[in-house]
C-alpha cells in the first residue's frame, strides 16, 4: 500500500495551522490524490471514459456551514481507503479554514460575494477567492464545457419550508442541463430557484465564466460538527456518491421551480426586517404588503404570493439582504430547463 496522503483526514489537514506542502499519491487502484494548497484537493479516476467529467466540489465557503465539510472530508476519506473508486475528475475544497476554527460565516467579509469582476477591498476571504478562482481555472483548462460541473455545498442561516434546495446562477451558457437537473431531482433538492441575475458567488463565477452545470445547494441548517441531522440528507448523500462513482440519473423525484424576481440590497445602515427573525424562508407574502425599510424607504413585496429567501439585515452595506422568488412553471427546450411564459 502507498502512504497515506494525510496523517488524519482532508479535514484535519485543512484545519492546521502551518500551510499545507503541494504533494500527491497513487493508490493502488490507479487512483491519484494532489493535494494543491491547504483545502483543496484534486482527484484523478483511474481511467478515462467518454462520459468522464470534471467535478468541483466545495464546501466551508462559509465556516460554520458544517454539514457539507463533513460529506467532503468522508468523501476524500472513502477515496483514500479505496472504499471508493471515482469515476471522474474531483476538485474537493474546504474553503476557508480560518473560519471553521472560529465558527463563523466569515472572518472579515462574506466570501461567496467575492468572485465577481468587482475591485473588491483587500481581506483574507479575497485571497482566498482570488486562489480558489485560480484552482478552478487551472481544473478546467482544455476541459470541454460538457463535462464541467460544480456543486458549492451550503446550509441555510435559518429553517426554510424547503429542508434543501438550490440555486441555478444566471449564466449566458445554457447550464440547467436535464443530466444536472436529474442528479438534484435524485439527490432529494426539493426546490431550485432559478436567478437571471449577474451576482457574486462561487456557483456564479462557474457558470458564468466557464458554462459549467452550478449550483449553490443549500443543506440543511447551519449546526456545530456533529450535530447535523444526516438523516434527513440520506437521499443527497446516496445520490452525491453515486454521482462521484459515475452513476447516471434519470428523472426521480418532486422539485419546485421558482423564478427569482428581484433581490432586496441593504443600501443604508438604517436597515431593517418586519418580520420575525425565525421566519422560514419561502415564506410568502401578498403584493404590497411591508417587508422593512431601508433607510427612508419602505420595502414591500412586489409580487402576488412572493416568498422571501435568505434575508439577512445585518449584510455590508450594498450586499443582498434577501431574494424574492415567485413559482414557475418549466419545461425543457432543447434539453435545457426553461420557465414557461
Amino acid at each position: 500500500m502507498p502512504a497515506p496522503l494525510f496523517e488524519s483526514s482532508f479535514l484535519q489537514e485543512t484545519l492546521q495551522a502551518s500551510a499545507s506542502s503541494p504533494r500527491s499519491v497513487t493508490l493502488s487502484n490507479g487512483v491519484q490524490m494532489s493535494l494543491l494548497q491547504k483545502g483543496v484537493l484534486k482527484i484523478s479516476p483511474p481511467c478515462e471514459a467518454k462520459q468522464t467529467r470534471h467535478i468541483v466540489i466545495s464546501s466551508a465557503v462559509h465556516g460554520n456551514e458544517t454539514a457539507p465539510i463533513e460529506m467532503v472530508d468522508d468523501l476524500a476519506s472513502q477515496i483514500a481507503s479505496e472504499s471508493i473508486i471515482p469515476g471522474h475528475h474531483l476538485l474537493l475544497i474546504i474553503a476557508h479554514p480560518n473560519a471553521i476554527l472560529a465558527e463563523e460565516r466569515f472572518v472579515e467579509t462574506n466570501l461567496n460575494r467575492l468572485f465577481g469582476d468587482a475591485d473588491y477591498p483587500q481581506s483574507q476571504e479575497l485571497t482566498l477567492a482570488v486562489s480558489l478562482k485560480e484552482q478552478v481555472t487551472s481544473f478546467w483548462q482544455g476541459v470541454p464545457i460538457a463535462s464541467r460541473w460544480h456543486l458549492d455545498m451550503h446550509c441555510s442561516i435559518r429553517a426554510s419550508k424547503h429542508y434543501t434546495f438550490a440555486i441555478s446562477p444566471q449564466s449566458t451558457y445554457p447550464t440547467r442541463q436535464k443530466e444536472f437537473i436529474d442528479f438534484m431531482r435524485k439527490a432529494g433538492i426539493e426546490a431550485v430557484l432559478l436567478s437571471e441575475e449577474p451576482s457574486s458567488t462561487f456557483s456564479w463565477f462557474s457558470s458564468s465564466k466557464f458554462g459549467a452545470q452550478a449550483a449553490t445547494l443549500e443543506l440543511g441548517q447551519v449546526a456545530k460538527f456533529g450535530h447535523n441531522d444526516m438523516h434527513k440528507l440520506a437521499k443527497f448523500n446516496r445520490a452525491f456518491l453515486e454521482l462521484v462513482e459515475s452513476a447516471e440519473f434519470s428523472t426521480d423525484g418532486d422539485m419546485i421551480t421558482y423564478q427569482v424576481d428581484s433581490s432586496i440590497y441593504r443600501q443604508n445602515m438604517d436597515f431593517e426586517f418586519y418580520f420575525d427573525k425565525a421566519l422560514p424562508n419561502f415564506s410568502r407574502f401578498t403584493k404590497g404588503e411591508e417587508l422593512g425599510k431601508d433607510g427612508e424607504k419602505v420595502l414591500t413585496m412586489p409580487v402576488e404570493q412572493g416568498g422571501i429567501v435568505f434575508p439577512n439585515p445585518d449584510v455590508e452595506l450594498n450586499q443582498r439582504a434577501a431574494l424574492i422568488v415567485k413559482s414557475c412553471a418549466t419545461r425543457y427546450v432543447d434539453n435545457q430547463l426553461t420557465v414557461l411564459d
